[in-house]
């Protein structure tokens, strides 16, 4: 066996050995993960210490259920990711009950710290209004593909779509962001 394959084991590998009782090989699949599925529910929830605390929930869940995983050919990103957008859901279910879900988006556009306002040009505010206002599906495929610069492989896999339907979706959903955000800068 090659020194490669010993230092960087497949995921299902890992799998495996965390499912027969190997915590070191789930503390692998933690640490190969982790900033990735960090910076996805942080683009969704405006509040550092809840994406940190969502997070870790995401894991602990994913621990607990190892044993239901089944290799069905797609990578454990996506296991992960569809695990991470449930809790974000779960997350705004709790968060605001008197909220329909849908707003859940809008909310998180609107909530911003202190150091993101400072950061942030009236020009950034516009486009997030904009990106606010699309449907979540465009929201969705513009977080991954382009505010996270995930692969498109890796976000027609999270999305469950075909690499094609996921490039058209994102231009499709690029057109509406100008359009709303060419509107915004005519008001």
């Amino acid at each position: 066996m090659s020194e490669k394959k010993q230092k960087d084991p497949k995921d299902i590998d890992l799998i495996q050995r965390a499912i027969a009782g190997d915590l070191d090989a789930f503390g692998d699949l933690y640490e190969r993960y982790l900033a990735l599925i960090y910076r996805y529910i942080r683009s969704r929830i405006a509040i550092e210490e809840d994406a940190e605390d969502l997070t870790e929930k995401v894991f602990l869940r994913v621990f607990q259920a190892l044993d239901r995983y089944q290799d069905q050919g797609w990578r454990f990103s996506a296991y992960l990711y569809r695990s991470a957008r449930n809790a974000v859901i779960d997350y705004y279910r709790q968060y605001k009950k008197t909220a329909p879900l849908e707003d859940a988006d809008r909310q998180v556009a609107r909530i911003r710290t202190l150091d993101e306002t400072l950061i942030h040009s009236e020009r950034m505010q516009l486009l997030e209004e904009a990106l606010s206002e699309l449907s979540a599906v465009y929201q969705e495929v513009i977080r991954l593909r382009i505010l996270l610069e995930l692969p498109t492989e890796t976000v027609a896999i999270w999305m469950g779509r075909s690499q094609g339907a996921t490039r058209v979706l994102l231009h499709r959903a690029l057109n509406a962001l100008r359009k709303r955000v060419g509107k915004k800068d005519a008001q």
